[in-house]
């Protein structure tokens, strides 16, 4: 009986070798690994702000560097602009058109000519055509009042000796300044390239003395346009535009 109850009894489980575990080892090494890359991070993370300002700070410096050197080309470019390049005022192209020009003894074909290749006498030139009328208009004027107080006579005189005098100034140094544009002209047509050169050379000097010629004309055309305009405006308020209007009808 013992010995059957020994054979139904199970054997003993055997004990298996506690296995070990492989991960510790690679944990523990991994430790050492993952302590140096958690310092690596730490000190990683404490530079990268650093790292940052300093690319900021550059980055803001160079901004304001670029922005200095952009206003500065903008300003440069603004002061060519105003004073070196050749102002149009109409803001469009200029056209040349047929004009009556009766103080001028140019043809028509010089004065085309002048308009082309030497626009400032072409500018002067209607000016001093525009300036004789004034003159000879004012002369007229000076008569008509010297007329209508023959006591005050000599007061009108004056002043028609001195625009007389001034007219006949300017009038001599323009026929003197247009024999030159037309011989200018007559060496453009025989040889084009000779008459451009002949053109370059007397531009300054026919140009400056035309503006001389004008710059005591303008003065006293100045002061002319400045009472003529005076005189045409209606003056406000009832009488005054009343005695105005009479002294209109009498002047006519």
């Amino acid at each position: 009986m013992f010995g059957k109850k020994k054979k139904e009894e199970s054997p003993p489980p055997v004990e298996t070798p506690p296995v070990e575990d492989k991960t510790k080892g690679k944990a523990k090494g991994g430790k050492k690994r993952g302590d140096n890359k958690e310092v690596v991070s730490v000190t990683d993370n404490l530079f990268q702000p650093i790292e940052k300002k300093k690319r900021k700070f550059f980055s803001k410096k160079l901004l304001f560097i670029m922005l200095v050197f952009i206003s500065v080309g903008v300003a440069a470019f603004v002061v060519y602009k105003i004073y070196f390049i050749p102002k149009n005022t109409q803001g469009v192209k200029r056209e040349y058109a047929k004009k009556e020009l009766p103080n001028i003894i140019l043809a028509e074909e010089v004065v085309r000519f002048s308009f082309d290749l030497l626009p400032e006498f072409y500018d002067s030139t209607i000016i001093f055509n525009d300036s004789v009328i004034a003159l000879e208009n004012e002369v007229k004027r000076l008569n008509e009042l010297g007329k209508q107080f023959p006591d005050q006579i000599k007061i009108a005189e004056k002043e028609i000796k001195i625009i007389e005098k001034e007219k006949t100034k300017l009038k001599q140094t323009y026929e003197k300044l247009e024999k030159k544009v037309e011989a200018l002209y007559v060496s453009y047509k025989v040889n084009q390239e000779s008459g451009i050169k002949q053109i370059e050379e007397q531009r300054n000097e026919i140009f400056t003395s035309s503006k001389d010629a004008l710059a005591p004309v303008l003065e006293l055309t100045k002061r002319i346009y400045a009472m003529s305009a005076a005189e045409s405006k209606e003056p406000e308020g009832f009488f005054k535009k009343a005695i105005y209007k009479i002294r209109q009808k009498i002047g006519k």
